[in-house]
């Protein structure tokens, strides 16, 4: 049984892209009882293990505590978006975890670890009731090696949604955060990564399970069902098909701006009414060799040379420069392979 697995192995985590249904996904998954769910990023094998580990354990544990979009649940400022932990005693689960991160009887165990372990202990969840921890960062489709490496029994689900509905939502983000750092590279750069690692799944080259955003939306009761076999827990309609943020109601993270009282699929066909076909053109030029082994079938008939050099709405000439760049790279990188 799950449950008789060492803590740290009994670890879940979400892989995907920014807008491709990881949010909601951990949100249906948050108030499961056999479930204990992070409820914010930690990017702790992006982040963490990469830039910070050098530096030493404290900066590991100032990452998380300061800087992650995990600070919010220590008492640090909202990044983006909207959340509200102010029911969650967050002075309490900073002291536990800096506690468990310092105590030189827990020097050789993951941070991340004893991070989840403070998270339970401070919700008053007994360890022997949790089936399985779960951590969302959508980066982590760029580890998964990495992952399997020090969490050998970790179950991986990876989220993937069609890329001309991802571009949407990040030019709508843009238009509303104003960062002037909108890169449209990134969009078809993360779907390729994300959709290459779909693939090898789908392929049992790398164990997990593939979660298509159109499919969580339109069939959600069938799709959490799956998930839930999946990670070898109990499938309560009631409880996972409600979309939660430590147990209290969560109304959605659209980068539109719209809230929901339950699932919607509007946010899966939002695309073909707000994308020119330049833009569409533009995710077609770079995905459409990926995009119908999903159910992507890409609209245009053919790529054109309009679609590559026309720049996209909320694009600088900074970041349309550094796109076009970048995309020829990698353009002749899968030439010469």
């Amino acid at each position: 049984m799950t449950s008789k697995l060492p803590f740290e192995e009994r670890a879940c985590f979400i892989a995907g892209q920014a807008k491709s249904g990881t949010t909601l996904l951990v949100a249906l998954l948050d108030s499961h009882p056999e479930l204990l769910v992070l409820p914010e990023e930690t990017a702790y094998f992006p982040t963490v293990l990469t830039k910070y580990a050098p530096r030493g354990r404290r900066a590991q544990f100032n990452y998380l505590t300061k800087q992650s979009l995990s600070n919010v649940l220590f008492g640090g400022p909202c990044k983006w978006g909207k959340r509200n932990y102010a029911t969650f005693p967050r002075e309490k689960f900073f002291e536990m975890f800096e506690r468990a991160a310092f105590d030189p009887a827990n020097a050789q165990e993951e941070l991340l670890v004893l991070m989840v372990k403070a998270y339970a202990a401070t919700l008053g969840r007994s360890l022997d009731t949790i089936m399985r921890w779960v951590e969302k960062t959508p980066a982590n489709r760029n580890h998964v090696n990495a992952i399997l490496t020090r969490f050998p029994g970790a179950k991986i689900l990876v989220t993937l949604r069609d890329p001309r509905a991802i571009l949407a939502a990040q030019i709508a983000l843009e238009k509303t955060r104003q960062t002037g750092r909108f890169s449209t590279y990134y969009v078809i750069a993360h779907w390729r990564v994300a959709a290459k690692l779909a693939k090898r799944v789908r392929e049992a080259e790398v164990p997990g399970f593939v979660v298509q955003y159109e499919q969580l939306v339109s069939r959600p009761a069938r799709t959490m069902q799956e998930v839930c076999a999946y990670l070898e827990i109990d499938f309560d309609p009631n409880t996972v098909l409600t979309p939660t943020k430590v147990g209290h109601f969560w109304s959605g993270n659209s980068a539109a701006r719209v809230n929901f009282s339950e699932i919607s699929t509007e946010p899966v066909t939002r695309w073909e009414r707000e994308l020119s076909d330049d833009e569409i053109g533009w995710v077609e030029w770079h995905c459409r060799d990926l995009m119908p082994e999903f159910g992507y079938e890409p609209r245009l008939s053919r790529r054109e040379f309009r679609y590559f050099v026309r720049p996209i709405r909320g694009e600088r000439l900074r970041e349309y420069l550094k796109s076009r760049a970048y995309s020829l790279r990698d353009d002749l990188a899968r030439r010469a392979v």
